[in-house]
């Protein structure tokens, strides 16, 4: 078996306990009872390899599991049953379920998790939760389990400030989980002008600590990205909307450099990075679709498919000296021209 025996007890590896629990939710599974050994082995591959066609698991290690599942203590020897006629198992005891105890790196990867939500605790968002982390930690008792130097001095996270706009959060999840359809004004910083919407949301996103939520303009039909803190009157509206089939948010931000879309065909963006300026963006890639070429002198060739936004502008221009961009020409001559205007500022 893949378990370890110490101290005359069972110290499950990582990988058999996700096994056993996957196996619990089959078996307890209302909607799909009776899991067959097969539908075990499929499930319990999909979730540690990402597909349930892969060969890692075989049905003798299911058959392994069942035999723990039942006859270890530790396990609390589940009641497993076979059913000849619905070929598949059940628990004999319906209300039972496995309790496996936290491991050591779990306690740890939970207290590094809550860690990290403490510092969006001021969001609107994340009130909600408050008090569930509040039961977690004090159930794996932190506070006891710390040692020194202890994690706050160990680890030190970003301060993030709670931004403008988030109070919207709320409002905007329970439409879009209810399908409502919303009204607003917006204030683009373009013109300072407001535009009143009728909105279908879709989907929030955050980006560099500011929310956004992506949506039909119902107005143009048209799918479109608007910043929450450019949002004011919020109204959830009493009719509902369909979301469109064919919009993907995977595909809808693919070739999008930060949060803006834009209409357009993708362009390869080619970026020649010196040695200091390309170890960052090395560790750091600007878009997954990055490549990296390595020059005799130790700069770099970065190149990214992407459409061009302004966004990515301003990020080339933060490069300064760093970063001359190759490709495209005209975006090339868009970058000149900035930092032209740029040299005549500190000319003055």
């Amino acid at each position: 078996m893949q378990e370890i025996i110490q101290n005359g007890e069972m110290a499950l590896n990582k990988y058999a306990a996700i096994r056993y629990r996957i196996i619990d939710q089959c078996i307890r599974s209302r909607s799909k009872p009776y899991p067959s050994k097969e539908n075990l082995r499929q499930a319990c591959e999909e979730a540690l390899y990402g597909s349930s066609s892969g060969g890692n698991i075989s049905l003798s290690t299911i058959e392994k599991d069942i035999w723990a599942l039942k006859n270890e203590s530790a396990l609390g020897y589940a009641p497993i049953l076979f059913n000849r006629l619905e070929g598949g198992y059940y628990y004999s005891d319906p209300e039972f379920s496995i309790n496996l105890p936290l491991t050591q790196e779990d306690v740890e990867l939970i207290r590094l998790a809550l860690h990290t939500l403490s510092h969006f605790r001021n969001s609107q968002i994340f009130k909600d939760l408050e008090n569930a982390i509040n039961k977690i930690q004090d159930r794996i008792t932190l506070a006891d389990q710390l040692t020194e130097p202890n994690l706050g001095q160990a680890i030190q996270f970003e301060s993030t400030t709670v931004s403008s706009g988030q109070e919207h959060l709320p409002c905007l999840l329970d439409a879009i989980r209810q399908f409502h359809t919303v009204e607003f004004d917006y204030t683009p910083y373009t013109d300072g002008r407001p535009r009143h919407y009728i909105y279908h949301p879709y989907l929030l996103k955050e980006n560099k600590n500011l929310w956004y939520v992506v949506g039909k303009d119902t107005a143009l039909d048209k799918i479109r990205t608007l910043g929450l803190d450019r949002i004011s009157g919020l109204k959830v509206a009493d009719e509902f909307f369909r979301m469109d089939p064919e919009f993907d948010p995977e595909r809808f931000f693919k070739h999008s450099f930060g949060i803006g879309t834009y209409s357009g065909v993708p362009e390869m963006i080619e970026l020649l990075a010196d040695p200091v300026q390309a170890g960052y963006i090395l560790a750091n890639p600007l878009h997954s679709s990055q490549h990296a070429d390595k020059e005799p002198d130790g700069s770099y060739r970065i190149r990214i498919e992407v459409i061009a936004s302004d966004e990515l502008k301003m990020q080339i221009l933060g490069y300064g000296h760093r970063v001359e961009v190759l490709k495209p020409e005209w975006l090339r001559d868009v970058i000149r021209e900035s930092l032209g205007k740029a040299w005549e500022v500190y000319l003055k």
